[in-house]
C-alpha cells in the first residue's frame, strides 16, 4: 500500500523520514538555479534582520508553491496520476507546515491536515495560486495561534 500522507500516515511516520522523502521531492522539483535564485536576497532585503527574515520567508513561501504546482507535470504520465498528485501534494504541503514554517509549535498536525483536504478539493494550479493560497494559510494559522 502506497503512504497517502494523511494524518494517520502523518502522525505515526517518523519526522526524519517525511523531512527525507519531502527534500528529496523538493530537489527533484526545484533546481539547483533556482534554488539559488529563490534565495539570493538584494542588498536592501539583507539591512536589517526583520527585511531579511521577510525576504526568507517569503523565498520559502515561493519555493513551496513553485514545487507544489510542478506536481502535476511531474506525475502526468504516471498510473493512477490523480492519486500520486494529491499524495505528493499532502507530502510537500506537510513540508510547508513542518519544515519551511515549523508551524507544529503554534498549529496541531489534524488541524493542519483537515485544512489541507479542503485546499485539495479545489486544488490551485498555477504557482501564483499556489502562493496565493498558501499566504491564506499562513494567515488563517496565524488567526488560530492567536485564540
Amino acid at each position: 500500500m502506497q503512504q497517502d500522507y494523511t494524518f494517520d500516515y502523518l502522525s505515526t511516520t517518523p519526522r526524519e523520514e517525511l523531512e527525507e522523502l519531502s527534500l528529496r521531492l523538493i530537489n527533484r522539483l526545484i533546481s539547483d538555479d533556482e534554488m539559488s535564485e529563490l534565495f539570493t536576497f538584494d542588498g536592501d532585503e539583507t539591512e536589517s534582520e526583520d527585511k531579511l527574515q521577510e525576504a526568507q520567508l517569503d523565498a520559502m513561501l515561493r519555493l513551496n508553491a513553485i514545487a507544489i504546482s510542478q506536481l502535476p507535470a511531474l506525475f502526468a504520465e504516471s498510473e493512477n496520476a490523480k492519486q500520486n498528485i494529491l499524495r505528493m501534494q499532502r507530502l510537500l504541503l506537510w513540508h510547508f507546515y513542518a519544515i519551511s514554517f515549523r508551524l507544529e509549535r503554534a498549529i496541531p498536525l489534524e488541524v493542519h491536515c483537515n485544512h489541507v483536504e479542503t485546499i485539495l478539493k479545489q486544488s490551485p494550479e498555477h504557482t501564483l495560486e499556489w502562493v496565493t493560497t498558501l499566504t491564506d494559510l499562513l494567515r488563517q494559522y496565524a488567526k488560530i495561534a492567536q485564540s
